[in-house]
């Protein structure tokens, strides 16, 4: 065995001294707080060492930046003291840099560091594979591992939806857990907890689940304003604690939280500036980076940023003029505007209506993150971005919350030139809800005037302060639609 796979090898056993080095803060020693799907991740290690049950293979998908590694250690911290110290983590990123695979490194790992084959084994033991999808091979890899390795608890993290979704191998094996931009409800946990060495100030366990059951799934806007009251009591503690803790008002948290905090990554930054940059830095990533490996035959990849950009400004997806302006083919368009949906980068919707409508009109385009909107504006509007767009950015936070609670199938959004429909529809029970989203929005006439026959309409603005019927129509404030 070469001497740098050896040296490899023998730094993939998960030690206490590690695992403080990737999950603590090298200055004020704090580890870095978890996540809500963290206890998803608990609740899977523990049913495995307890009964022996399925998932026993997890992987984790998701844009950049939205803090995979750092759940592979916390899910690593957890196992070491509550389960077993019998964890081996490998970067793939780092063998394919050593030009050794991801094969070579398992079978070199059975015969020198665990010393007999995986089949052989009947120690429970975990395994973490931090960006999977660096190894050409690594599904066919890890299937075999799967099914030599019946002990073994396996946690993979991935960029690309698309490497870890659509392999036919795997689909029975293995269980997908995405990971998103932060809620707010995490980013503020996450943030109080580091600038004030500690504190925690959350909300009440599965809120976000009743919120999201009154919101979506209530028979009327009466039945469901009646429950929003009664959160007002809760809700008014919870935000009345964050602001204690420094004296900022809920609104400057949640301007903070659109417009650049978002992402995990970036809860360390202070510089607004240098969180742009590396938002175009990230963008740029999964242009050359991740594409070649979604699509090896496109390499025009200047043509992608002039798409990116395109639908920055314009989000509706138009693959006839698409194509005019960027110079590429329509289908290639279509195929692009896929590529970069799995690649997390975009939330695409449907039209609303029949098959028929949904084949024929033209989709929409959110970005992941508002903030991804932001940087790529900036580079054509400056730091102060026109009101327009300010409200493209507040659609984009909505649909990431939307498909964060909901199935993809209920949601689209509303096409038309009469600028009478609203944003957005959500198909529950038995008629559909609407939902208008704008800054500053007080009047809910465009789900009025809509000739959709609908249960009943929100209106999320950040105008708002407390929810309020009118019209049929739930007039939500930003702020606790975004609790959700």
């Amino acid at each position: 065995m070469e001497d740098n796979l050896k040296y490899y090898l023998d730094n993939t056993a998960v030690t206490k001294e590690a695992i403080d080095s990737r999950l603590m803060h090298p200055i004020t020693n704090l580890r870095y707080p978890t996540r809500t799907l963290y206890e998803s991740l608990k609740k899977y290690t523990h049913d495995f060492f307890k009964s022996g049950v399925e998932p026993r293979f997890v992987s984790l998908v998701g844009l950049r930046g939205v803090g995979k590694t750092t759940l592979l250690w916390q899910a690593a911290n957890h196992i070491h003291f509550n389960h077993s110290k019998n964890i081996y983590f490998f970067n793939v990123n780092t063998l394919k840099n050593l030009n050794i695979s991801l094969h070579t490194a398992l079978e070199e790992f059975q015969k020198h560091i665990l010393k007999k084959r995986f089949i052989e084994s009947t120690e429970p033991i975990v395994l973490l594979f931090d960006e999977v999808q660096e190894d050409e091979n690594w599904a066919t890899t890890l299937k075999i591992l799967y099914d030599e390795a019946r002990w073994a608890f396996i946690l993979c993290s991935g960029s690309s939806a698309l490497l870890l979704n659509n392999t036919a191998d795997l689909a029975r094996r293995m269980h997908t857990e995405k990971v998103l931009p932060f809620s707010l409800p995490e980013f503020i946990r996450s943030k109080i907890y580091l600038e004030k060495e500690g504190l925690l100030i959350e909300l009440e366990n599965n809120f976000s689940d009743t919120l999201k059951d009154t919101l979506f799934f209530s028979n009327t806007a009466e039945l469901a304003v009646e429950k929003l009251n009664s959160y007002l009591g809760l809700i008014s503690k919870y935000f009345a604690a964050i602001e204690n803790t420094n004296g900022n008002v809920i609104k400057n948290w949640i301007e903070e939280y659109i417009l650049f905090q978002n992402i995990p990554k970036y809860l360390l930054y202070n510089n607004q500036t240098a969180i742009n940059n590396s938002f175009l830095e990230l963008i740029k990533r999964i242009i050359y980076e991740d594409i070649p490996q979604l699509k090896p035959s496109f390499t025009d990849y200047t043509k992608i940023e002039k798409l990116i950009l395109r639908l920055a400004g314009s989000d509706e997806i138009n693959p006839e003029k698409l194509a005019g302006i960027i110079g590429i083919k329509q289908q290639e368009i279509n195929e692009l505007i896929d590529i970069l949906a799995k690649a997390e980068l975009l939330n695409v919707l449907l039209p609303y209506g029949g098959l028929d409508s949904k084949i024929a009109k033209n989709k929409k385009a959110f970005f992941m993150s508002p903030s991804l909107r932001r940087a790529l504006l900036s580079t054509l509007y400056g730091q102060e971005l026109p009101e327009q767009f300010r409200s493209k950015l507040l659609e984009d936070i909505v649909v990431m919350y939307l498909r964060r609670v909901l199935v993809e199938g209920v949601i689209s959004f509303t096409s038309g030139s009469d600028n009478v429909n609203p944003d957005f529809v959500i198909e529950t029970r038995d008629a559909p809800i609407l939902i208008e989203v704008g800054t500053g929005k007080t009047s809910s006439k465009q789900i009025n005037a809509s000739k959709i026959k609908c249960r009943y309409g929100i209106l999320i603005s950040n105008n708002l302060t407390a929810p309020a019927l009118k019209d049929n129509c739930i007039h939500l404030p930003l702020s606790w639609f975004l609790l959700l």
